[in-house]
Parts: structure tokens; sequence; C-alpha cells
């Protein structure tokens, strides 16, 4: 099934277990259809883009960008969050007489100015690269996008922090060692 065989009419949320359902058309025979996309694992502290990416690329079909936007998919995902976290704090209150002893969940603060990212294990950077995904992928342009422009070139200034992985020097004795090359 190909993106422009099938058009995405309207979303639908379940609650418990939670998933979220597609109505689309396919376009070649005229006909509805209904897709219940399971999130069982979908926690109320889980990073919601984190989620949504995650269900666009296992039904790309039917969550093509240029059909479904990702902010849509977020909105649902947070909805169903919101349901979890609600479930949660009733039994909670119903287990300690209506007093709420958990305390909301902080995200911890990281300054990738000052940290040093080849320090960490290998489980560590790949939650930081997840983090740095989403964001990414949040803030990213496409065609048809406002603002969106293609090739966009930049030049930026020479940054505040010195580093001499990439000096001058080790550019010119590299660029010799090559010219010196009998090929």
């Amino acid at each position: 099934m190909s993106s422009s065989a099938v058009c995405p009419k309207r979303f639908g949320l379940n609650y418990d277990p939670p998933s979220i359902v597609l109505e689309y058309l396919e376009v070649s025979t005229g006909k509805l259809f209904h897709r219940r996309v399971g999130l069982r694992r979908l926690r109320a502290s889980s990073d919601p883009a984190r989620v949504a990416e995650k269900l666009r690329q296992k039904n790309r079909a039917l969550l093509a960008e240029d059909s479904v936007s990702f902010d849509q998919i977020v909105c649902l995902v947070k909805k169903l969050q919101e349901s979890l976290s609600d479930k949660a704090a009733a039994a909670v209150n119903g287990l300690t007489g209506g007093l709420n002893r958990s305390a909301p969940p902080q995200r911890d603060a990281f300054d990738y100015q000052k940290a040093d990212l080849n320090k960490l294990s290998e489980a560590e950077l790949t939650q930081h690269k997840e983090r740095m995904d989403v964001a990414f992928l949040k803030n990213q342009k496409k065609p048809g996008d406002a603002g969106y422009e293609y090739d966009v070139q930049v030049d930026f200034p020479d940054g505040e922090n010195e580093n001499d992985w990439d000096s001058e020097e080790d550019l010119d004795v590299i660029q010799r060692r090559f010219s010196t090359r009998a090929w």
C-alpha cells in the first residue's frame, strides 16, 4: 500500500488499552477502512514526540508526512498519556485515602555546552541522541511547511570555545601529504 493510495479521514482513541484508530479511504476502491494501532507500552512519562515519530515510522503508508501532521499525532499521544496519568492518580488516591504522595517527574537539566558526551556510556549516549532527534524532528521544516526554504546556507561566526581538532595547521599538513603522493 503506497501513501498515495490512501487518504486519512479521521482519528479515534481507545483509552483502555491505549490505542489510536485511524479511519482512511483507499482511493483505488473508494472503501473506508479502520486501522487500530496499539500502544500497550505507552506510559505517562514517555516522550510524546518520540512515540509519535515511532508511530509514523511503523505506519508510513497511513501516517505519511504529507497527509498527517506530526503535531496532530503528538496531540493524540498526549491525550492518551493524560488518561493514563489520570488513572494512575485515581489509583494512588484510592490507596492513600486521597493523599497524592507522588511527586511529578522532573526532567534532568543537561548542559550540552559544558558536558563531554565522549565520557558517557553507550546507553546514556543513545538516550541523549534520541532526545536530540525528537527536538530536531519537532523543529524540522519540510516542503509545504510555513517558512520552508530549499538549500539554506548559513555562515556561522567563529565559536567562543577553543578547539584544536580542526585547526588550520592540521589542514595544511594533510594537504601537503596528499599533494606530494604519486597516485
